[in-house]
């Protein structure tokens, strides 16, 4: 029998957030306040638009906790980190779906994980998808890519050894946590699609503890730093 060593894996987390209304209901009191036009430039996010400080209102600050708590647990017990860190949440701004429109991959290349809670999620809404910035499993650089030809795809059969991306449908009061730096974006589902997709989006740094200072990776705390103008 062969050995077949599966290396280098991505971890998405996904976990319910606990009292997801009484969040909504209070997001819902602040949306004028975060609400944004859509245009040519800024469809689908508000990011460009309004200031990315949602995590700043008090009344969310339970919420906000409990998403830190998820991104402790998905930083120790399963990528198991050593407890070395502080959690800084570094900017937040929602992302928003109305029609057919779809945001293409890309990364958030300012902090190390990267978060969405989903507030809304009408029938159909848009998938999230993550894209393999390597898939070395492909062999041909577009094995896996059918350009919507099926009989030009090189694979038998889709799984997660060969696939180039890998897609969730969103789940209302859900977080979904994942590296900040791999590629990412979103799908349509449907070209009927109706009502409103809403969620929240941040990024976190994780900041050494004062007495980790000795490591040679990782950040330390900003009261550490001298700033120049």
């Amino acid at each position: 029998m062969p050995q077949i060593y599966n290396a280098f894996p991505t971890t998405i987390f996904v976990e319910k957030i606990s009292d997801h209304e009484k969040y909504k209901k209070r997001f819902y009191e602040l949306y004028p306040k975060y609400d944004y036009e859509e245009n040519d430039i800024s469809n689908t996010v508000s990011e460009g638009q309004v200031d990315p400080l949602i995590h700043l209102e008090p009344t969310l600050d339970p919420l906000f906790q409990e998403i830190v708590d998820n991104v402790k647990v998905y930083v120790h017990d399963v990528l198991r980190f050593k407890n070395i860190f502080n959690f800084v949440i570094t900017k937040t701004w929602l992302s928003r779906m109305r029609d057919d429109k779809y945001i293409p991959f890309h990364i958030h290349s300012t902090s190390h994980i990267s978060f969405v809670y989903y507030l809304n999620t009408p029938k159909d809404s848009h998938k999230l998808s993550f894209q393999n910035p390597h898939c070395t499993n492909s062999l041909f650089a577009t094995s896996t890519s059918d350009k919507g030809r099926y009989e030009g795809n090189m694979v038998e059969e889709y799984n997660d050894l060969n696939s180039s991306t890998f897609f969730l449908h969103p789940q209302e009061g859900f977080i979904l946590l994942f590296p900040s730096g791999l590629p990412h974006g979103t799908e349509t589902v449907s070209q009927d699609f109706n009502g409103e997709r809403l969620a929240i989006v941040g990024d976190l740094t994780l900041i050494l503890k004062k007495e980790y200072l000795h490591y040679t990776n990782g950040y330390v705390d900003q009261k550490y730093w001298r700033k120049y103008e």
